[in-house]
């Protein structure tokens, strides 16, 4: 079996690759005579293999001219050319769909992934008009639909009839890493994400942070990501006279992000039942879960399965936060062993074998 995973745009920072860089992996350590190959547009950060971290069994196909109106026929070549037996499509996207639209080598080969639904965010008209026709025609065009949250699964049964296989997100933190020193000079509470307001949900701790000053507590919080609003953060800490307990140190990997995680007195995952929330399979709380450190949390279906009981649930308000945030950080309690039993890459790929399989497809 060919199997081939089209891709548009760079792969720096793009953390929805994760899930089709590790499907490959795991197909190719398998040994079953399954091919591999990643399409990837033609620009500098992704020419270098060791950018995308691929299994060094997989190939690449390059798609040139990305930045041109030329792009679409370029794409459209050179997934033509690849001749693989399936196309593993990742949250359809405009340009994807162009370059699939009446193609008869891409007829009975397209599986169709969603681990977001980005057709039901906010976008301006045309923008909008053209992720909903992606959308649409990937539902109706895929031989197998594959979705990452339970949510989904049964939207896209009760929406549109379609049986899709769940495929969610495993933990991505590699294992067995040294703990070192702590980082910490007190008990410290610590976010880890990108800081993109509006689409995540950092905000209700920065305010919870500010209530707490407000109360006479200053509990040392980091803020453990990049992104573009981290400068005006940064600011806010400032201007609300909180740099003495704030901190937001960056975008941390490896060993340095490990010690920062295993050693926190509590783990924060703020996230707000949105329609586009609901729809996600975060990684956040399985990288947390390896961390075996308390997490506070809100309760959504995707964290729930795999957290149970054994997280701290508050509303989705500050206040709330800042309530569980000042008791963890007064009283830290022991590592917490949540339950990461089948779930793996390994355990995901053969998930999504077995749905091919459950299907004749394979």
């Amino acid at each position: 079996m060919h199997y081939c995973f089209p891709t548009v745009g760079s792969w720096e920072g793009a953390s929805s690759f994760v899930r089709l860089r590790e499907f490959g992996g795991e197909m190719l350590k398998r040994n079953e005579g399954i091919r591999v190959t990643y399409v990837v547009d033609d620009i500098p950060f992704n020419r270098e293999r060791a950018n995308l971290k691929l299994h060094p069994d997989a190939n690449i196909a390059y798609a040139p001219n990305p930045g041109s109106l030329h792009q679409l026929t370029s794409r459209r070549k050179t997934l033509a050319s690849v001749a693989a037996d399936f196309y593993h499509v990742l949250n359809p996207l405009p340009k994807m769909y162009l370059a699939f639209k009446g193609a008869r080598w891409a007829k009975g080969k397209v599986i169709a992934d969603w681990d977001m639904w980005q057709s039901r965010s906010p976008a301006p008209p045309v923008k909008k008009m053209l992720s909903l026709v992606a959308d649409r025609w990937a539902r109706r065009n895929a031989v197998m639909c594959v979705v990452a949250s339970r949510y989904l699964q049964d939207e896209f049964k009760k929406q549109f009839d379609i049986d899709a296989a769940y495929v969610p997100f495993a933990p991505y933190l590699e294992p067995h890493r040294a703990d070192g020193e702590s980082p910490y000079a007190q008990p410290t509470a610590v976010y880890m994400g990108n800081i993109y307001d509006g689409v995540y949900d950092h905000d209700l701790l920065f305010q919870a942070a500010k209530l707490l000053a407000d109360r006479g507590r200053r509990p040392c919080m980091y803020f453990l990501g990049e992104g573009p609003q981290r400068v005006k953060w940064q600011q806010w800490v400032k201007d609300n006279g909180l740099e003495s307990s704030v901190k937001l140190p960056g975008f941390l990997v490896g060993d340095d992000l490990w010690r920062h995680l295993r050693h926190a007195a509590v783990l924060l995952f703020p996230i707000r039942p949105t329609l586009q929330n609901l729809c996600r399979c975060p990684s956040k709380h399985l990288a947390y879960a390896q961390a075996k450190r308390p997490i506070i949390s809100n309760r959504l279906p995707e964290i729930e399965q795999v957290l149970r009981e054994k997280a701290v649930y508050v509303d989705t308000t500050p206040e709330a936060f800042a309530d569980a945030i000042d008791r963890a950080v007064e009283s830290p309690g022991p590592d917490v062993v949540y339950d990461l039993s089948r779930q793996t890459w390994a355990d995901r790929t053969e998930d999504l074998l077995a749905a091919m399989r459950s299907r004749s497809l394979l």
